[in-house]
C-alpha cells in the first residue's frame, strides 16, 4: 500500500486557476491594445506631418509671390524688406533666398544657414524635417519661364509627435486599467465558476489525511456536479475495495505467518532453487552448516557436502527437474557432517514451479534425514541375507537328498508308492530356492549393492529371448505368445542379464494370471522414449491395486506361487537404469499390460 502524500512531497507553490485565466487575458488584452494604439499612433503621426508639411509648402508659395517681383527688378532694398516682413512671422525662424546659380542674396541670418541634404541642393523644392521643432521648406522662384532662383524657410514647430504619444499614452493607461477591471472581473467569474473545484480538492485533501468517509457535496448544476458524483461513487468502491484489501492482507499474513511456522518447524529441510542454481529460500541448516552459511555458499557448498558417489543421483534429478519440468522424488544421497565426519543418509523430492509461461520459476526441494531408518534398514537387510544365507545350504543339501531319492525310485520300483512323496518334497524344496533367491537379490537390489553394468544393446533382442524361453511354458497352458517388435533395433544402454530378468518375470506373471488367449510382447518409439510391453488377456488387475502390485509381499491371490517380490525386484531394476514400470488394466477380467519406458 501506498503511503499518504505529505505536504512535503509536493511543490509548495501553487497559482490558482482565476488568477491563471485572469492573467493570460490581461496579458493578451494589453497586447492587443498596445498593438492598436500602435498602429493608429503611427497612421495618425503620419497623417499630421504629411498634413504639416503640405500648410508649410502653401504658406512658403504664398511668400514666393510677394518675391518675384523685387527678383525681376534686382531691387535689393525691397527685397531686404520683404524678407525681415516674412521672418516677423510667429513660426518662421529663418528666411534665405538664392539666385538662379545657387547663390544666397538675401537672409534674415548674417550667417547663410547650414541645411541638411537634400534641402541644400539648390534642385530640390519641397519640405524637410530638420529636427524634432524645425521644418525646412524650399519653392522655386520663377518669373513665366524665367527662373529667379529659390525660396527656403524654416519653421518653427511645436513637437507634434511627442503631444500625439502624450495623447496615446493617457488613451494607454486608460485602455490598460479597462483591461485589468476585464481581467479582474474575469477572475471573479472564473472564481465563482471553478468554486465547487475548489470543494472538490478540499475533500481530495481530507481524504489523502486518511478520512474515507469525505464527500464532495456540490450542487452547481453542471459538468462538475457530474465530476463530483462520479468522484463520490469512485471513493465509495475504492473504499470498499481498500476494506477488502485489508481484510486480504491480514488474511494473507495469518496465512503467511501460520506457514512460516510451519516451514519453520518443519522436520524434513525445505530449500528453493532459482533455476540458475541460486540459493532463495531453506528453514534450516543441515549436514553441520548453518542456514546462513549454507544460503551464502549456495548449490556449490550444497553439492560439496555430497557424498561423491551420490552426487550424480543429485545433479541428475535437479536437471530433470529443471530441464524436462518433471518432479522427482525419494532421490537416495548421502552427505557427510562437516564436523562430525560421518555419513548422513537423505531422501530429496525436487519439485518444479512453473509460472503462467510454462517456465520454471524455482525448483522446491524437500530433504528427510533417513540416516536412523538406513541405518535400521541396514539391520533388517543384514538379518534378511544372513537368515536367506542360512537357509540356503541346508536347503541345498535337502535338495540334493530329493534328488538321490528321485534317482533311488528310479532304480528301485519297490518303492514307486513314494514317489507322489517325493515329487512334493521336491517341488516346494524348488520353490524354497526360488524364495531365498528372490530374498537375497531383493535385498542386494535395495541395499544398493547390485550394481549394473551398462552396455550399449538392442532392447528387441532381450525380447525376443526371453519370450523364446517362455513360449513353451506358454504352450503348455495352451497359451499364445505374439512378438511385435519394432523393424529398426531400439538402441539402449543397461545391464543384460537384469533386463532380461524383468522381461522374464513379466512374461512369467502374465502366463500365470492368464487363464485363456494369449500374451503380446512389443516394442517401439514413442515421444523420443523407446518403450516396451506385455500385454495379457487375463484375469485383469483393480485400479486400486495398479499402483500397490510393486511393493513387497503383494500378490494377486493368496494361492499365488511365490512370495510376491518378483515386481518389485522388476521396479527397481528399472530403477537402475533410470527407466519407469507400471501396469495399465480397465478392470476385472479386461486383461492388463506392463509397460516399461527408458
Amino acid at each position: 500500500m501506498s503511503r499518504p502524500l505529505k505536504k512535503s512531497d509536493s511543490v509548495s507553490f501553487r497559482l490558482s486557476l482565476r488568477y491563471k485565466v485572469a492573467l493570460p487575458v490581461l496579458i493578451l488584452v494589453t497586447a492587443m491594445l498596445f498593438t492598436l494604439f500602435q498602429g493608429t499612433f503611427r497612421f495618425v503621426r503620419d497623417l499630421v506631418l504629411e498634413r504639416n508639411e503640405r500648410r508649410l509648402l502653401s504658406i512658403s508659395e504664398v511668400f514666393r509671390e510677394s518675391l518675384k517681383v523685387p527678383l525681376s527688378l534686382g531691387n535689393q532694398q525691397v527685397l531686404e524688406a520683404t524678407l525681415q516682413w516674412m521672418s516677423d512671422r510667429a513660426d518662421v525662424l529663418e528666411v534665405q533666398v538664392e539666385n538662379e546659380l545657387g547663390e544666397v542674396i538675401g537672409s534674415t541670418n548674417p550667417q547663410p544657414m547650414k541645411l541638411p541634404q537634400p534641402l541644400a541642393l539648390k534642385s530640390f523644392s519641397g519640405a524637410q524635417r530638420i529636427s524634432a521643432n524645425r521644418y525646412g521648406t524650399a519653392v522655386k522662384i520663377e518669373m513665366g519661364p524665367r527662373p529667379l532662383g529659390r525660396l527656403v524657410i524654416v519653421f518653427s514647430q511645436m513637437s507634434l509627435e511627442e503631444e500625439l504619444k502624450q495623447i496615446f499614452i493617457e488613451k494607454m493607461l486608460l485602455a490598460f486599467v479597462m483591461g485589468s477591471v476585464l481581467a479582474l472581473t474575469t477572475a471573479g467569474v472564473v472564481w465563482l465558476a471553478l468554486r465547487p473545484l475548489f470543494k472538490l480538492k478540499r475533500t481530495v485533501q481530507e481524504i489523502l489525511s486518511g478520512n474515507l468517509e469525505a464527500r464532495a457535496d456540490i450542487h452547481s448544476f453542471d459538468e462538475i456536479q457530474d465530476l463530483a458524483e462520479a468522484f463520490n461513487e469512485m471513493v465509495s468502491r475504492l473504499s470498499k475495495s481498500l476494506e477488502n484489501l485489508r481484510a486480504r492482507s491480514q488474511a494473507l499474513e495469518d496465512s503467511e505467518e501460520k506457514y512460516r511456522l510451519i516451514v519453520d518447524n518443519a522436520s524434513d529441510i525445505i530449500f528453493a532453487l532459482s533455476p540458475g542454481g541460486e540459493m532463495v529460500f531453506l528453514n534450516e541448516g543441515f549436514s553441520g552448516c548453518s542456514r546462513e552459511e549454507i544460503l551464502e555458499g549456495g548449490l556449490e557448498l550444497f553439492r560439496q557436502l555430497h557424498e561423491p558417489s551420490t552426487l550424480g543421483r543429485f545433479d541428475e534429478a535437479l536437471k530433470t527437474a529443471r530441464e524436462k519440468h518433471e518432479s522427482v522424488i525419494n532421490v537416495a544421497t548421502a552427505h557427510v557432517h562437516r564436523g562430525l565426519e560421518s555419513e548422513i543418509f537423505y531422501l530429496t523430492n525436487f519439485t518444479p514451479l512453473l509460472d503462467h509461461e510454462g517456465q520454471v520459476k524455482m525448483i522446491q526441494g524437500v530433504m528427510r534425514d533417513v540416516t536412523e531408518l538406513r541405518r535400521i534398514e541396514l539391520m533388517k537387510e543384514s538379518l534378511i541375507r544372513d537368515v536367506a544365507h542360512e537357509l540356503k545350504t541346508p536347503t541345498a543339501k535337502f535338495e540334493m537328498a530329493v534328488h538321490w531319492f528321485k534317482r533311488e525310485l528310479e532304480l528301485n520300483p519297490d518303492i514307486r508308492k513314494y514317489e507322489p512323496v517325493v515329487e512334493l518334497l521336491r517341488s516346494n524344496t524348488d520353490r524354497l530356492m526360488r524364495t531365498i533367491t528372490s530374498i537375497m537379490d531383493l535385498s542386494k537390489l535395495e541395499s544398493g549393492m547390485q550394481e549394473i553394468v551398462p552396455q550399449e544393446l538392442d532392447l528387441n533382442l532381450i525380447l525376443s529371448q526371453a519370450a523364446l524361453d517362455l513360449e513353451p511354458m506358454a504352450a503348455k497352458k495352451g497359451l499364445s505368445l505374439e512378438m511385435k517388435l519394432s523393424k529398426s533395433p531400439l538402441k539402449i544402454q543397461g545391464d543384460r542379464d537384469m533386463l532380461y530378468r524383468v522381461f522374464v518375470n513379466l512374461i512369467n506373471n502374465a502366463i500365470k494370471y492368464t487363464p485363456k488367449g494369449g500374451m503380446t510382447v512389443s516394442s517401439y518409439t514413442q515421444g523420443g522414449h523407446v518403450m516396451a510391453e506385455v500385454r495379457d488377456t487375463g484375469i485383469g488387475i483393480e485400479e486400486l491395486d495398479l499402483k500397490s502390485i510393486f511393493d513387497r509381499f503383494v500378490q494377486k491371490t493368496s494361492a499365488s506361487e511365490g512370495i510376491g517380490v518378483g515386481l518389485t525386484i522388476c521396479r527397481d531394476i528399472a530403477v537402475l537404469h533410470r527407466a519407469k514400470i507400471w501396469a495399465e488394466s480397465e478392470g476385472l477380467g479386461k486383461g492388463s499390460v506392463f509397460k516399461v519406458r527408458f
